[in-house]
C-alpha cells in the first residue's frame, strides 16, 4: 500500500473540504479521480490507514477543480485547510498540550507529532536555530502527498501561534521551489 496516513487524519481533511467548499465541489473533484481511489475514500471510516498517495491525488484534483491550478490560491486555501485541522486538534486530541507548551517546546516536538500520523515510512529531524525561535523541520518519506506541503504549513502556524508565537511564519522549501510534491519536505519555522 505504501505510505500512509492514519485514517481519521484523512477523514477529517475530506470533511473540512465538503463543509468549505460544498458537496457539489466535493462531488466534482471524487469525479476526477480513478474508481479504486472513491472506493477507498467511500470506505475510509472502515480503515486504520489511508495511502498519502490517494489523499494527494485529493489535494491534486481540489487544486484543479476549485482553484484552476493557481498555486497562489491554493497555498492560501490548503493554509486555510491546516489551520482549521490543526484547531480541531488542539482543542481535541492535544488540549493539554496546547494549553501549557510553549513555541519552543512544541516546535521540539513537532517533527514527531508530524511522524505519528503517518506510517513508519516517514521520518523526521528537527534542527532548532541558534536563537532559539524556530529552525527546520526535516520530513522524508511523503513523495507521494501532492500539495501537502501548504496544509503542514498552516497547521504549524495556527498551533505555534495558540501556543504563544507571535508571528509565526512557515514556508517549506520544495513549495517555494515550485514543486507540489518532494521525497524531502524541509519546514522552516520562525516566530518572533
Amino acid at each position: 500500500m505504501g505510505v500512509t496516513v492514519k485514517s481519521a487524519v484523512a477523514k477529517a481533511g475530506h470533511d473540512y473540504i465538503r463543509r468549505r467548499y460544498g458537496e457539489d465541489a466535493w462531488n466534482q473533484l471524487l469525479d476526477m479521480l480513478l474508481v479504486e481511489d472513491r472506493v477507498l475514500i467511500r470506505n475510509i471510516g472502515s480503515t486504520a490507514s489511508f495511502p498519502v498517495a490517494v489523499d494527494g491525488r485529493v489535494f491534486e484534483a481540489l487544486v484543479h477543480a476549485q482553484f484552476n491550478g493557481d498555486r497562489i490560491v491554493a497555498a492560501s486555501q490548503l493554509r486555510e485547510g491546516g489551520a482549521c485541522q490543526a484547531d480541531a486538534m488542539l482543542d481535541g486530541i492535544f488540549s493539554i498540550f496546547a494549553r501549557y507548551a510553549s513555541p519552543l517546546q512544541a516546535f521540539k516536538r513537532g517533527g514527531t507529532v508530524l511522524a505519528s500520523v503517518y506510517s513508519n515510512a516517514v521520518s523526521t529531524t528537527t534542527e532548532i536555530a541558534a536563537a532559539q525561535n524556530g529552525g527546520a523541520i526535516h520530513v522524508t518519506g511523503l513523495g507521494e502527498s501532492s500539495f501537502i506541503a501548504p496544509w503542514h504549513c498552516g497547521w504549524t502556524e495556527r498551533a505555534l501561534g495558540r501556543m504563544g508565537g507571535n508571528h509565526v511564519h512557515v514556508t517549506e522549501r520544495s513549495w517555494e521551489a515550485g514543486m507540489i510534491a518532494s521525497p524531502e519536505l524541509v519546514y522552516d519555522v520562525r516566530w518572533g
